[in-house]
């Protein structure tokens, strides 16, 4: 599976729209940028305010464009220039819903933000520069970056379930592996034990079963893996060719449900899978395997037995 780039809104009002491409074009080094005006983007039949909300579901970052649109008249008799009413508004829907690590408002020089953003640096630029709109978008590019590599609780429960699946399956596998005994097979002796944890190629059905039809395609055999203490059945690739060495294959059926969990969200009120669907799966499968790799990088024994494979 193709580690996917990051989903990125960007937003701004009709007269910023050029600043929003300029935005585009930096920010699709790292990611895939949807401007608000992209085809796709807006569903149609449903109202801004429902698309907007709709929207937060599956994007994963969102920037937006704060440039000089209104003259406003305050209270003490002062005219200010002041951002577009529904860039305020996007930016507070994404920061509800995302939170301050993957919402960022780019903001043109000497405009006016509501006081509630008052002590809180955004990045400024200048209409004309288009070296400072540059600058501005490689400070989002850092977060972005930093971020996405970083497992986030979200919507969705993929975070937390690679952790539990680190904990409850991996964590003792590993043990095991590190204190197992001799495993005779065929008249071949294996001592060398790897443990290969396949992603699914897609969330749909229930896992346990497509796992079963795994291990049964590629002719891998139930057996287990004993210690002192315990016996730790797994599926395994026994070849006595490749004797000392045996590999342990486990596709997690903890992953079961996300894809319900996606449809519930979604509010889908119809059966079969759309393009939105397929691609907030991909997503989270992205996120259950980066936090996974991170558990796994804490722990020297994990990392020399444990190796995260797409479906084959």
């Amino acid at each position: 599976m193709t580690d996917h780039k990051p989903q990125i809104f960007i937003g701004s009002s009709t007269s910023g729209y050029a600043i929003a491409e300029k935005v585009k074009k930096c920010l699709s080094a790292v990611g895939d940028c949807h401007l608000w005006k992209d085809d796709g983007v807006w569903e149609v039949n449903t109202s801004t305010f429902d698309n907007l909300l709709r929207m937060v579901k599956f994007f994963d970052f969102g920037v937006f464009v704060a440039t000089a649109d209104d003259l406003t008249l305050t209270t003490d008799g002062k005219i200010v220039i002041e951002p577009r009413d529904n860039v305020i508004l996007e930016m507070a829907l994404y920061l509800g819903a995302l939170g301050k690590d993957k919402s960022f408002l780019l903001v043109e020089k000497d405009i006016k933000l509501p006081t509630d953003f008052s002590g809180i640096y955004m990045p400024r630029f200048t209409a004309i520069d288009d070296v400072s709109i540059e600058n501005a978008c490689w400070e989002f590019i850092n977060k972005i970056n930093e971020h996405y590599r970083l497992g986030h609780l979200s919507l969705y429960p993929t975070t937390a379930l690679a952790i539990g699946y680190y904990k409850n399956f991996i964590e003792g596998m590993v043990e095991s592996i590190h204190e197992a005994e001799n495993l005779e097979y065929e008249g071949a002796t294996f001592t060398d034990f790897k443990l290969k944890v396949i992603i699914p190629n897609d969330l749909s059905g229930y896992i346990r079963q497509k796992a079963a039809l795994f291990y049964k395609r590629h002719g891998f055999g139930e057996n287990a893996i004993k210690t002192k203490y315990r016996r730790q059945p797994a599926w395994f690739h026994l070849d006595i060719n490749n004797a000392p060495h045996a590999v342990i294959y486990d596709m997690p059926s903890t992953l079961t449900g996300i894809d319900d969990a996606i449809e519930m969200v979604l509010q889908k009120g119809f059966t079969g899978r759309t393009a939105m669907q397929e691609i907030i799966e991909q997503r989270e499968l992205n996120n259950f395997r980066r936090v996974l790799q991170i558990q796994i990088d804490k722990s020297p024994y994990a990392k020399e037995v444990v190796e995260i494979i797409d479906e084959f």
